[in-house]
């Protein structure tokens, strides 16, 4: 038992295999906030959709990050699924902005309706006008009933500014 504990703390000091740990487990922590079910939320990932994802085994929708965050882990799920791979781009997309604590498939469904694709993208905008686009897209389409609040956003935006980057382009 001594030995183990000690492997460890010698593995976090380690200078190339101590910070990759603690990396990992805090990405891992932060990576999936709001995980849902696929199949429990049918505006964001109709049944059809849902169904595909789970005889897949994507059950949670950080079970979707985790195997499509890359371009070619996106092309694995659309062929396993026959999902349109812009669809499960699409639904990769939205499970990424899932990690933001406080935040419900119809406020990202909204993030993604005024172009927002990502964390990244989230945190370089500035709450205000981005809580007034919201708001008039919102008026438009109805995704959200109430819409989010200009400290909602805030927050997103702060909480965006502080998680990994996740997906990869392509």
């Amino acid at each position: 038992m001594h030995r183990a504990r000690h492997s460890v703390r010698h593995s976090v000091r380690h200078p190339v295999f101590g910070p990759l740990l603690i990396a990992c487990a805090l990405a891992s922590a932060r990576a999936s906030a709001n995980p849902y079910a696929v199949a429990e939320i049918p505006r964001m990932i109709p049944v059809r959709d849902a169904r595909r994802l789970i005889g897949a085994d994507i059950r949670m929708t950080d079970d979707l990050l985790r195997v499509a965050a890359t371009a070619d882990g996106r092309k694995q799920v659309a062929k396993k699924t026959g999902i349109r791979a812009a669809r499960v781009e699409q639904l990769t997309r939205y499970a990424d902005l899932l990690r933001l604590q406080n935040i419900g498939p119809e406020f990202v469904m909204l993030l993604e309706a005024v172009g927002l694709k990502s964390i990244p993208d989230l945190a370089r905008q500035s709450a205000p006008p981005l809580t007034k686009r919201i708001e008039t897209l919102n008026r438009a389409r109805h995704i959200a009933n109430p819409p989010p609040t200009e400290s909602q956003v805030l927050d997103w935006i702060t909480q965006a500014g502080k998680l990994p980057a996740v997906l990869t382009p392509g």
